[in-house]
């Protein structure tokens, strides 16, 4: 029994896994197990974490068939003993207060959830994030408006409070998904530690930039488990905020896996098929009315950016080439 079960999946990662696996076992917090899942690696990352468990009970390292990274964090859940469980990716970098700033957050705050700030490297370049406190006094509509439930990395879990594992059926959004369904299922008191301990690391062929099949299901799927955690709020006005807002990011998830990847292809008709299903699937649709919609109602709600506004109008005229050469040219139209 530890106080902690560290859960990293691994597949094909050999160039960045001793280096991952050195960040953890540098915490200053000790009381920790940390688990490999090769999720039947091809690269020989296999064999690398077999030679960092060498010499070291705290390392324990378990090889699968190549099932996907949701099937990989399941066996880390199912072989934990820990009380609390962390999910780490095999690119990533914790700093080393990381899990005792975690630790001390949840006991000290009788918390079912702790988190803190990341960074976002991409390219060389090290995007601060940090949750902020809205101080509406409603911790459904918090969780929501901060993206709260967008990421899985950067949080301390309990581990028996667990009752969703991870969707295995999807690509796209299965780790939002775990961290939405945790939420909505405990409704747990979030402890904030305002300082960035996170860093993760963005790929040009990581799976974020590769179009998922399947990726408007996963989706989906997520933003059911933000509408139902969205019910909860009694406050009307709060509640259409966070409805909003929710929708705004099924919208960016649309976007962001979808028409900017197709944006980065060659235009043939293949391309132009895959936009038109999106656009001409009635869930879009009413959705991205409502996003359009509702700010007229509310002054105080979230506004669409510049791209959002375009992209949304392009698709409910069903321009096809117009989403497709906007979502090519946008880093050259914003800022």
């Amino acid at each position: 029994m530890c106080e902690i079960s560290v859960v990293v999946p691994v597949y094909n990662k050999k160039e960045y896994i001793e280096d991952t696996v050195r960040t953890i076992l540098g915490q200053s917090f000790s009381d920790f197990e940390l688990l490999l899942i090769d999720d039947g690696s091809t690269d020989g990352s296999g064999e690398i974490c077999d030679g960092l468990s060498d010499g070291n009970p705290r390392v324990k390292v378990f090889h699968t068939e190549n099932r996907g990274v949701s099937a990989a964090r399941n066996l880390g859940i199912k072989k934990a003993v820990g009380k609390y469980i962390s999910f780490i990716d095999a690119d990533d970098r914790v700093k080393k207060t990381f899990l005792e700033k975690l630790h001390g957050a949840i006991n000290g705050g009788k918390a079912g959830l702790a988190v803190c700030g990341y960074y976002e490297i991409r390219k060389r370049k090290a995007i601060p994030h940090i949750h902020k406190n809205y101080n509406s006094g409603d911790r459904a509509y918090e969780a929501l408006r901060q993206n709260l439930l967008c990421i899985l990395w950067n949080k301390l879990y309990v581990r028996k409070k667990i009752k969703h594992l991870f969707d295995e059926e999807v690509s796209t959004c299965e780790d939002s998904m775990f961290c939405a369904w945790y939420y909505y299922d405990n409704d747990p008191k979030v402890a904030y530690v305002g300082e960035v301990l996170y860093g993760y690391m963005v790929h040009d062929d990581g799976l974020t930039s590769k179009l998922q099949d399947g990726a408007l299901n996963g989706i989906s799927r997520f933003l059911v488990v933000n509408r139902l955690i969205s019910e909860r709020i009694a406050d009307d006005r709060l509640r259409y905020r966070a409805i909003h807002h929710a929708y705004i990011m099924y919208f960016y998830g649309v976007y962001l896996y979808i028409f900017e990847t197709l944006g980065k292809l060659p235009l043939d008709e293949s391309v132009l098929l895959k936009i038109e299903q999106v656009i001409r699937d009635r869930n879009y649709r009413r959705i991205v009315r409502f996003i359009m919609k509702y700010p007229f109602w509310d002054i105080g709600a979230e506004r669409v950016t510049v791209v959002e506004f375009f992209i949304i109008s392009f698709s409910m005229l069903g321009m096809k080439r117009a989403i497709y050469f906007f979502s090519k040219v946008k880093k050259c139209l914003v800022p």
